[in-house]
């Protein structure tokens, strides 16, 4: 993943739609589950280095014990040989032994903090046996280019802390102090947050994905989150606005494009689709917020899985 400030309007849009997809077919595993073991997002986003850019969460113990994860990552063994020959050096296997993790993005720079189950002294010989340093606990890489440098640290609560960046030291800022953030976080095992200025509108994106993009221009940020509920999926969508009368008039055109979306599928006959799930949603302004919620069936979710 890259930052708004380099990809174009349409893949900052196509951010927005696999993230809304991946929660929509993902999230229908906590049914089966039952009370899922929360992973605590708040301490893991507060190790993160100072920053606001988009941040995604993602609670994979609870995808991998429902079996979700293997049907959404494909087979192990498929990969590139590179990966192959990591997991091979490091008994790393991401399907089995990542539990969370909480990412930014911002400005070209990734900082991850995942709960893992590691062993950071095959880690380290890996960077070693690749070209790579090691100084003080910080270990460092050349990625796939000579801008991506891969540095990593182990964090005081045992978790790691991993940055890919121009700079090959970057993972020393996790040892900065980070404020909270200026946004609620959602008690939820899977969402995104992205501040306002990703939301520019797509070009050569799909209508009802213009729409809604236009329908969030000038928001400060947006939260997309999903919860499980005893016959489906409570999705929601926040949207911070400048002022209560903004958030009056983002919610009318977010109604807009739910109207808009409701009459294609009734054209289309379409009741599987993404779109037409949407369509069914609701909108509300709430103070200076807009927000929008989905109750979904697990039937129709299971069918947007491959």
């Amino acid at each position: 993943m890259v930052s708004c400030e380099t990809v174009s309007a349409s893949r900052k849009a196509w951010i927005l739609v696999a993230a809304v997809a991946a929660l929509a077919a993902a999230a229908f595993v906590f049914w089966r589950l039952g009370p899922w073991r929360a992973a605590d997002a708040r301490a893991m986003l507060a190790e993160l280095p100072p920053g606001d850019g988009m941040t995604v969460f993602a609670d994979l113990r609870a995808l991998r014990q429902s079996g979700i994860l293997q049907r959404l990552a494909g087979e192990a063994g498929a990969e590139s040989d590179e990966y192959r020959g990591f997991v091979a050096a490091t008994g790393f296997e991401y399907r089995k032994d990542l539990d969370a993790f909480v990412l930014r993005s911002e400005g070209g720079r990734r900082w991850i903090v995942a709960e893992a189950r590691l062993d950071y002294g095959n880690l380290r010989r890996y960077f070693l046996a690749h070209g790579g340093r090691c100084v003080s606990g910080l270990c460092s890489m050349q990625g796939s280019t000579p801008e991506r440098q891969i540095s990593w640290v182990r964090l005081k609560s045992g978790r790691l802390g991993m940055a890919v960046n121009l700079d090959p030291l970057a993972a020393a800022a996790f040892g900065e102090k980070a404020e909270a953030p200026p946004w609620p976080m959602p008690d939820a095992p899977l969402w995104l947050y992205l501040p306002g200025r990703f939301l520019d509108a797509p070009v050569g994106g799909p209508a009802w994905l213009t729409l809604a993009m236009e329908g969030m221009r000038g928001a400060r940020w947006l939260l997309w989150s999903a919860r499980p509920e005893a016959n489906g999926l409570d999705l929601r969508l926040e949207i911070q606005c400048a002022d209560a009368e903004k958030a009056g008039e983002m919610a009318g055109r977010w109604g807009g494009v739910l109207e808009s979306l409701r009459d294609a599928a009734r054209q289309q006959g379409d009741q599987v689709s993404l779109p037409a799930i949407l369509a069914e949603g609701t909108f509300q302004a709430t103070g200076e917020r807009a927000e929008g919620r989905w109750r979904i069936e697990w039937g129709r979710l299971e069918k947007l899985l491959p």
